[in-house]
């Protein structure tokens, strides 16, 4: 019996030295490990950074979760000149790794510090990394004792129609301490007295996430706020609570995310094939929405060069854009490839549907020219500006959107800083005031230089600080006279040659369609209709007289908007995403678009007779899930866009207004108006519809 007892024992001992590894490495592959090694996706400070504050604490942020056990002083390390070490201690929070001097604050000045993160880091699955991964940065004079600030949320504070299953994020204006960023800091509450969302927090690059546990309840009001508690790398915590509602709709989101554009190897535009692109410039790709930052790391986005060769660097992401930079300068013309995998997801865990590819051929320069502001909305100087308006500064290239941020983009009255949030899309930083500003006051914008200021693509900052001055009108602006509708108001569709649907789609108004017969409506049946019917030029009368008239008047309303008796238009143009429009007159001469997953705000400060009008002298475009977003009281029947060719809402898009284009209007899959879709004149084309929403006002 002994002898068995023993004999068992050590096909146990045998099992667990020799089997059970490969069994637990057998399941990290089946959990999608692969046997691939880890890698360090970010850190803080970045590589060759310099004046870094002496009292901050160095951190690095894996590609995936790694085994806690292995993240130690022992893996973690920073010396000083001379490789003398650093004394400190390593804690590890979600997938970041952070080091703290001991005692704290007590970096040299002035002196150039190397951190190192050794082979002995692992993965869950037992998987080291490949090599060492060592980087360098230099203190400067002074501690940092500025509070960090959030800059942006992915859910615009009164954002409303949000899908149930969409995760909540706020992006901080630096890296922050992940172990003050929590369940406790970072809260969802709902009702009145408030009752707390189940959910986990996550933290990655300068990124806070909240999961919900289980589906939000639709049609809900809810309330982020992230508390004081939480802290950036020098202890500093934020100034004061920072709250933000939004509001759900009544559905999931299921659409996958797209790349829609990218910067080649930084070269705003660029395509897949474009050459002689500066040799020390950071790759970005911007997405449809918004991403979750967990996933976007250096397993996720990378960059070879011939022969596939993979080219180390480093990946951030803020809201819609991720950018590669690599630790060193590119080979010049040389060809490298870079590659997005479905790896990627959205907020509410959508993947790509398939790996992007684009590849580029670098010149034989690095791109050393600082850039420059060249516009700014108001302009210097200018006198009546809005209190309800966004102030927003246009660049002379694409910039590094981590460090367009409320730390270097700032506004003030005075002395006193004005709160808001900041965001970037295209060349342009927009800054949202949280209230409407003071009616006749001065205000002075900045975007910061130097060191710690903006910087585009290949690291080089602003020569100066750019600033600005501006003084608000006297009051709030009443808008403009309301567009006569006539015998046109009855109508959600009103369409000149066809209608087209693809089912099911949900109209609530009157449908027609003059000249064209009811032939040319093609899928939509009555019962998607409701509060109204479906006309055609070609029924009994005295139908067509009515559609004639409707059509008539459809046009008088699109010349009286445009009248020149309205008087002089503010002047826009492009992308309009993250603008705040106080009532009025608005025209662009080209053609105008909300970018993708972005925002326009329309405030009628209270008055909800405020009308406003814009008007594009071409086309107007939504993309793909950006809303208009109505505030102050602001009523879809009082607004009116007018387009001398096409409209476009994008998929998923929400739109307010009555739209009244020159040739033709698209709804694209899912989107949704709250007002009137008309075609105006005898030579204008069709509506289409695709699983999409109109409800007349």
């Amino acid at each position: 019996m002994n002898r068995l007892e023993s004999h068992s024992k050590r096909l146990m001992l045998f099992f667990i030295a020799i089997l059970l590894p490969v069994l637990v490495a057998g399941c990290g592959n089946w959990k999608g490990a692969n046997g691939s090694a880890p890698t360090v996706s970010s850190t803080a400070p970045v590589n060759n950074d310099t004046d870094v504050p002496t009292n901050r604490k160095i951190s690095a942020t894996f590609s995936e979760a790694m085994a806690p056990v292995t993240i130690s002083a022992a893996t973690f390390t920073v010396t000083g000149p001379g490789t003398t070490p650093v004394a400190g201690s390593v804690s590890y929070d979600g997938v970041t790794a952070t080091f703290t001097p001991t005692p704290t604050a007590t970096l040299a000045a002035s002196t150039k510090f190397t951190a190192t993160i050794t082979t002995g880091a692992k993965n869950l699955a037992g998987s080291s990394l490949a090599g060492n991964y060592v980087w360098t940065f230099t203190t400067g004079t002074s501690a940092d004792t500025t509070p960090p600030t959030v800059t942006s949320t992915g859910a615009a504070n009164g954002a409303t129609g949000l899908p149930v299953n969409r995760a909540s994020t706020a992006v901080f204006s630096e890296a922050m301490d992940p172990a003050t960023i929590n369940s406790t800091t970072y809260t969802v509450t709902s009702g009145s007295p408030a009752t707390p969302v189940s959910g986990t927090v996550t933290y990655a690059g300068t990124t806070a996430t909240f999961k919900p546990a289980a589906l939000l309840a639709a049609g809900t009001t809810y309330t982020s706020t992230i508390t004081t508690v939480a802290k950036d790398l020098a202890g500093n915590a934020l100034a004061s609570n920072y709250v933000w509602n939004w509001t759900t709709g009544a559905t999931q989101d299921t659409i996958r995310p797209t790349v829609i554009g990218t910067g080649a190897y930084g070269a705003t535009g660029a395509t897949s094939g474009a050459t002689g692109l500066p040799i020390n410039r950071a790759s970005s790709a911007t997405f449809s929405e918004a991403m979750d930052p967990l996933t976007i790391t250096t397993a996720t986005f990378t960059m070879a060069g011939p022969g596939a060769t993979p080219v180390s660097g480093t990946v951030t992401h803020t809201d819609t854009t991720a950018t590669f930079t690599p630790l060193s300068p590119l080979a010049v013309s040389t060809t490298y490839t870079s590659t997005i995998t479905t790896g990627v997801k959205d907020l509410a865990g959508n993947a790509l549907a398939n790996n992007y590819v684009w590849s580029w051929t670098t010149g034989a320069a690095p791109d050393s020219t600082p850039p420059t502001v060249i516009s700014t909305i108001p302009a210097n100087a200018a006198t009546g500006a809005a209190v309800g308006a966004n102030i927003t500064a246009t660049f002379s290239e694409a910039m590094n959107t981590l460090t367009v941020t409320t730390a270097t983009f700032s506004l003030k009255q005075g002395a006193t800083p004005v709160s808001g949030a900041v965001t970037y899309a295209g060349t342009t930083a927009t800054f949202n005031p949280t209230s409407d500003l003071t009616a006749n006051t001065t205000y002075t914008a900045t975007i910061a230089a130097g060191t710690n200021g903006v910087k585009d693509l290949a690291g080089n900052a602003l020569a100066s600080d750019y600033v600005w001055s501006f003084t608000t009108a006297a009051g709030f602006p009443v808008g403009q006279a309301t567009v006569p509708l006539g015998t046109s108001a009855r109508f959600a569709i009103l369409s000149n040659s066809a209608i087209t649907n693809i089912p099911t789609s949900a109209i609530v108004g009157d449908v027609g369609v003059s000249p064209g017969a009811r032939s040319s409506i093609a899928g939509l049946t009555i019962p998607e209709v409701t509060m109204g019917a479906i006309y055609a030029a070609d029924d009994a009368a005295p139908v067509p007289a009515m559609l004639i008239a409707a059509k008539s008047d459809a046009e008088v309303a699109f010349l009286n908007a445009n009248a020149a008796v309205r008087g002089t238009p503010t002047p826009i143009s492009g992308n309009i995403n993250g603008l705040t429009l106080v009532p009025g007159l608005y025209e662009s001469g080209s053609s105008i678009e909300i970018s993708p997953g972005g925002f326009l705000y329309l405030d009628a400060g209270g008055n909800a007779n405020a009308v406003f009008i814009i008007r594009s002298a071409t086309s107007i475009t939504t993309s793909a899930t950006s809303e208009v977003v109505l505030a102050g009281g602001a009523q879809a029947a009082n607004i009116y866009w007018t387009a001398g060719s096409a409209i476009t809402l994008g998929t998923n898009s929400k739109m307010k207004g009555t739209l009244i284009a020159g040739t033709s209007i698209s709804l694209l899959t899912g989107s949704r108006l709250d007002g009137r879709a008309l075609i105006q004149g005898a030579a204008a084309g069709q509506v289409s519809l695709d699983h999409s929403t109109v409800v007349k006002p």
